[in-house]
């Protein structure tokens, strides 16, 4: 039926009963809404783990849809909204592990409570005087039956033995006290195991058939499967925090790559600028110093052709230079005299 309903729902939609008065108010449930379980889209939803045992927890009070599933499953938002669904999952999975634990932590305590024997009371007058008497036939009995087995009466011997065992028995009765109801609950407890996954208690050494049945149960199957969705989700977050760790440590070792590169680059440039301005100021100095070898060797070309023209050398160029220059200006002074030209 439920089928039949669902291939309805596919074909017309699930509003095809409503009349037009209900479309008007009617909207269609999503994935995303508030109303569907998250739990029951991305992994399992504890309200159906438990049914019909003591962990009971009641029905989910949200949407469990298949066909919701299945749209979550193929939305392009999916991925996003996993690990959202899977965080709040974990919080309600982690309540009920903290409380199951609490329970198992009491009944270990329960279980490891010793029985501590409590002192008989003292014994009555008239079964002290009892005990006494059958103390007293033992001891008699033992020493007949010491001198018998010297002589080598066997059989006899034999007869009293089983006697004084009967006399045992009867001392035991009279010295034993009766076990209270609560002494004898605790040792009964005491032959019973804790399951560690659901908390229920066991028979010690039970069957296997009655162990097999406790492992295939929905309470300890429902409490595995949220142990493990735990551990798993845990593991998973390690495991991508200490990614996000790696991808910090390498974005860092990349840029302190990048700086010391750049750092090279302008080390080298700067030498290279500096090399530069050493080759410039070399160049410089070449050319002063191949200018001073040009004017010596021009002084020592000058030097030879004043020796040659008579020893006057450069000083009587200069010397000449300057005389004709005041000649020059006598001459040219003189023309321009007011007086020497009648005005």
């Amino acid at each position: 039926m439920d089928a039949q309903r669902a291939l309805l729902d596919e074909l017309m939609g699930a509003a095809r009963n409503l009349t037009e008065e209900e479309r008007k108010g009617y909207k269609e449930i999503t994935w995303d809404d508030k109303e569907v379980c998250a739990f029951y889209m991305v992994r399992f939803c504890p309200h159906d783990l438990f049914v019909n045992t003591r962990s009971d927890l009641g029905p989910c009070p949200r949407i469990h849809d298949q066909k919701l599933k299945e749209s979550f499953e193929q939305s392009p938002r999916h991925d996003k909204y996993v690990p959202r669904f899977e965080a709040e999952l974990s919080q309600f999975c982690e309540k009920l592990v903290t409380d199951l634990d609490r329970r198992v932590r009491r009944g270990r305590e329960r279980l490891a409570q010793e029985v501590e024997p409590t002192p008989p009371p003292p014994l009555s007058a008239e079964k002290s005087e009892q005990l006494s008497v059958v103390e007293e036939k033992i001891k008699n009995l033992l020493e007949q039956v010491e001198t018998l087995g010297e002589a080598g009466k066997v059989d006899e011997a034999e007869a009293l033995m089983r006697k004084v065992e009967l006399l045992n028995i009867e001392k035991t009765a009279l010295t034993q006290q009766p076990q209270t109801d609560k002494v004898l609950m605790l040792a009964q407890e005491k032959k019973m195991a804790l399951c560690e996954i659901c908390g229920s208690f066991l028979v010690a050494n039970d069957a296997a058939e009655r162990t097999q049945s406790h492992v295939t149960g929905k309470q300890h199957i429902g409490y595995g499967m949220v142990r493990d969705f735990i551990a798993q989700y845990k593991e998973a977050r390690e495991k991508a925090r200490e990614e996000e760790r790696l991808a910090k440590e390498k974005e860092a070792e990349e840029r302190k790559k990048q700086r010391e590169k750049e750092s090279e680059r302008r080390r080298r440039s700067d030498s290279g600028d500096r090399d530069r301005d050493r080759d410039r100021y070399h160049d410089r100095d070449r050319d002063r110093e191949r200018d001073r070898h040009r004017e010596r060797d021009r002084s020592r070309d000058w030097n030879a052709r004043g020796s040659r023209d008579g020893g006057r050398g450069v000083d009587w160029r200069l010397r000449n230079g300057r005389e004709g220059g005041r000649d020059r200006y006598r001459d040219r002074s003189r023309s321009r005299s007011p007086i020497r030209h009648g005005h």
